[in-house]
């Protein structure tokens, strides 16, 4: 599993944090496409629930346990090279 010890990069993102909302809300299509495949797949999302209690994501461990699970593409074959994984880390603490 990951630490829940929140990436140092996090606390630097925050303080430059993106604006740029260009696809459905999110900096690009490859951060959506990547939430949706892990938010919308029940044990996918129980998994992540579990690896990341309490808001403890950050992006670097955002980013490990999406390419653990995906390899480098999403199943629908979106490249994950693109991805805001601050944008992914927040959303996974959100829940």
């Amino acid at each position: 599993m990951f630490d829940c010890i929140k990436d140092t990069q996090q606390v630097k993102a925050k303080d430059a944090k993106m604006t740029d909302t260009k696809y459905n809300g999110w900096t690009n299509r490859e951060t959506w496409n990547t939430t949706l495949w892990l938010f919308n797949d029940q044990n996918r999302y129980e998994w992540m629930l579990a690896t990341f209690p309490s808001g403890c994501a950050g992006p670097a461990s955002a980013e490990r346990f999406c390419r653990g699970i995906f390899g480098d593409k999403t199943p629908d074959k979106c490249l994950l090279d693109n991805v805001n994984w601050q944008e992914v880390a927040e959303a996974i603490n959100e829940q």
